[in-house]
């Protein structure tokens, strides 16, 4: 199994988390990008997982997919 790309967790969230960090412009705040997605209409799904996020800066969209991707899958070894 190989090594993921930043760019390949993008393409693990759902659609609608795909659009809402699309429609972003970086660098932003944890509380920007929910804030952006309960504008949008986001599921209450969505801004569960985008509550989970460590509040910080985040400077593309690809660093958010990333974040994301370590709440769910854990910290490589």
């Amino acid at each position: 199994m190989g090594k993921e790309t930043k760019s390949e967790f993008i393409v693990e969230l759902p659609m609608g988390a795909q659009k809402i960090l699309q429609s972003m412009d970086f660098p932003v705040k944890r509380n920007e990008i929910i804030a952006q997605a309960k504008k949008s209409g986001a599921l209450p799904d969505i801004l569960r997982e985008l509550g989970l996020l460590p509040d910080k800066q985040y400077n593309s969209a690809e660093e958010v997919a990333e974040e994301l991707h370590m709440i769910y899958m854990g910290v490589p070894s």
